[in-house]
């Protein structure tokens, strides 16, 4: 099967279960390898079948056109980027970035610290030049501490991988905060536009007491780490949260304005990476009437149509969508799994 989209509004209809969020699935592959429905990557290889293979075309900021490889078997990734194969799953990060917003799955209210920290890290890949190398470092760093750890090694040999956490640690602490504050605004523009009166805030904790600095934080929680056999304080334990009229959207609003919100969170992000001169990518929303009335959804479309990105919207009924706002548009129709254009 072949497809091609255009660089506006994608609207995809059928009825439900015909395989209109398995479309959006082999998109979101392209950007993150990873599907956003399942953790075990095997399942989604269909039943039958030894592997899958999925071949996109994506457009950087420039306009050059860069050919995506991905081929799954049974344990195994094999990626290619422009015809040069990609070994780890990160490379892949500044091509294509996706934002996806389905009422199924986790989103940043409902996800986790650990989904929040995924979040944070893929957009940062995306518009800060270093990050992943600084992430890197990081990861590395705290296996090896950790690895002390667990065979309970003495103390030196633990504490001789401080210097290089902390280093890597807290320049990621300082460009996960400078890119949150910079995405703040962003968000909160957009939450006026979707809700209102609302007033948007963001809250951010490093992963460690602010009363100390990371070093202090490592030093104190010494002896505990060696009864865990784990690092404790540290960047991996960050988290932030979004609070509306200060309150936090996740336990304080309507299921209709938290989709909202997490609409606006994603609608940020991409704002902020075309405003850093990075790739657009592509914006999805999987079944954008679930849980937002008619006046929210013509609101998200309209807001969508102004940061220029590319979008893909999913619906069982496109009669129940105002389109206006979009000059450039393509409809396609998916049924039993098979796909069609409508022209």
């Amino acid at each position: 099967m072949q497809l091609s989209f255009c660089s506006g509004l994608n609207l995809i209809t059928g009825a439900n279960a015909a395989g209109k969020t398995s479309l959006l699935e082999a998109i979101h592959c392209l950007g993150r390898v990873r599907s956003f429905r399942t953790t075990d990557a095997d399942r989604q290889i269909r039943e039958g079948q030894s592997a899958f293979r999925l071949v996109g075309r994506v457009a950087l900021h420039e306009g050059r056109l860069v050919p995506i490889g991905i081929e799954r078997r049974e344990g195994s990734y094999t990626i290619h980027a422009a015809g040069e194969p990609v070994q780890r799953l990160s490379d892949l990060a500044g091509n294509f970035p996706v934002h996806i917003m389905t009422g199924d799955n986790a989103t940043v209210l409902n996800g986790g610290p650990r989904f929040r920290r995924q979040t944070l890290d893929w957009a940062l890949f995306h518009v800060e030049h270093g990050y992943r190398q600084v992430w890197q470092r990081y990861a590395r760093s705290l296996r090896q501490r950790n690895a002390a750890l667990r065979v309970n090694a003495p103390a030196r040999q633990i504490t001789v991988w401080n210097r290089e956490l902390v280093d890597a640690g807290e320049a990621l602490d300082r460009m996960r905060r400078v890119y949150l504050q910079e995405l703040e605004p962003l968000i909160a523009d957009e939450v006026g536009l979707l809700l209102g009166d609302k007033v948007f805030s963001l809250r951010f904790q490093s992963g460690w007491s602010r009363d100390m600095s990371f070093q202090d934080a490592l030093d104190k929680s010494l002896e505990s780490d060696r009864s865990r056999g784990y690092t404790h304080p540290g960047p991996h334990r960050a988290d932030y949260s979004l609070w509306l009229d200060g309150k936090p959207a996740a336990s304080h609003f309507s299921r209709g304005q938290q989709k909202a919100a997490v609409v606006a969170f994603l609608m940020g992000q991409a704002k902020l990476q075309k405003q850093r001169n990075r790739t657009g990518g592509a914006f999805m929303l999987d079944d954008l009437a679930s849980e937002l009335d008619a006046g929210h959804q013509a609101r998200v479309l309209a807001a969508l149509a102004e940061l220029g990105t590319q979008v893909f919207v999913t619906a069982i009924d496109a009669s129940v969508l105002d389109l206006s706002a979009w000059p450039e548009q393509k409809r396609f129709h998916v049924e039993h799994g098979e796909i069609q254009e409508l022209v």
